[in-house]
């Protein structure tokens, strides 16, 4: 694969350190970006001038990184204008050294996979960590709890600790709670105080670890039925600079969960197989080099051939409980 840059000379610099030894080509114009994007084997790497001097309802046939030199709301806009783009990088992350390099290498291996992302496969080789799967939404809070034990045995700061904690805390809550609803599980909003079930072969994977430079966490749930879509509104309604976020009724909140992890990770990568699974991966860095928090955010949506189609095994006062029938291509 080789590199197309068409970018500001702080980002490309950037980009040369942490793509190395990569063939970079380095354009001026979006004409020529166009023309290179059609040749096989080729990544385009633009900066928000370049993205948007693109024409209207362009969509280049081969994987692009948009590289952000500005805040977090700037780069969530550019996924409400550009419905195409699924990567976005900050100058921030790629000033970072060693997690940047990690980091742009692992996604890169992901566009190897020609769209079907194994988020696990990424980290395994570099990180230590635990991986559990969790059959009931009540004994979330004993995991949290392990998970505590386990990164501060670790040496992870407090205050990373609970940032990781929340992020879990929120992916775990969506799994059990959003999740059936939006996959049409249930027709209605599941209560917080009520406990889910669900199959011992089908059960919510979470694992979570760390590196030299990065902590993380990681949940799938078994629905998919997380939409770009959905991501993008909240995202954007959150993104709000005047606090004036409305409640989404339909899902039991604002979708400010899924803003903050956002809004403190060092990268997220979300991996969805529509009625499969949704795959998330939120990664926080111990320690960040430069004065701007370093962020990116990579989204993989597919359909399959084979979807679950769930049944509510029981429903009480106390307990929702899913059963799932045969995968149905």
């Amino acid at each position: 694969m080789r590199a197309i840059v068409c970018t500001s000379v702080a980002i490309e610099e950037a980009l040369r350190l942490r793509l190395a030894p990569m063939d970079i080509e380095v354009v001026d114009s979006i004409a020529r970006v166009e023309a290179a994007a059609a040749q096989p084997g080729t990544l385009v790497l633009l900066d928000g001038f370049a993205l948007e001097s693109l024409p209207p309802d362009t969509v280049l046939p081969c994987p692009v990184v948009a590289c952000c030199d500005g805040p977090l709301q700037m780069a969530i806009g550019w996924l409400g204008t550009h419905l195409w783009l699924s990567h976005v990088v900050s100058l921030a992350m790629l000033l970072q050294p060693q997690m940047a390099t990690v980091h742009m290498r692992n996604v890169l291996a992901s566009f190897d996979d020609e769209g079907k992302p194994r988020l696990l496969d990424r980290v395994r080789e570099s990180l230590n960590g635990r991986r559990v799967g969790i059959i009931q939404a009540s004994k979330r809070i004993e995991r949290l709890e392990k998970m505590t034990e386990y990164f501060e045995g670790m040496g992870i700061g407090s205050r990373t600790i609970q940032m990781l904690r929340d992020a879990a805390e929120e992916l775990l809550t969506n799994a059990f709670y959003d999740a059936p609803v939006a996959a049409g599980a249930v027709s209605k909003p599941i209560s917080r105080t009520l406990d889910v079930a669900l199959p011992d072969e089908t059960p919510c994977d979470m694992m979570y670890g760390c590196s030299e430079d990065v902590a993380v966490v990681r949940v799938r749930d078994p629905f998919g039925a997380l939409s770009r879509t959905r991501i993008v509104e909240v995202l954007t309604r959150c993104s709000r600079t005047d606090g004036g976020v409305e409640v989404d009724e339909s899902m039991g909140g604002a979708g400010l969960g899924l803003w903050r992890i956002f809004s403190v990770a060092s990268f997220v990568a979300i991996s969805v197989v529509q009625g499969h699974h949704t795959d998330i991966l939120v990664g926080i860095g111990k320690r960040s080099v430069g004065g701007q928090r370093p962020y990116a955010f990579h989204l993989f949506f597919r359909e399959s051939g084979k979807r679950r189609q769930w049944r509510l095994d029981k429903e009480g006062p106390v307990e929702h409980s899913f059963a799932t029938a045969v995968e149905n291509s």
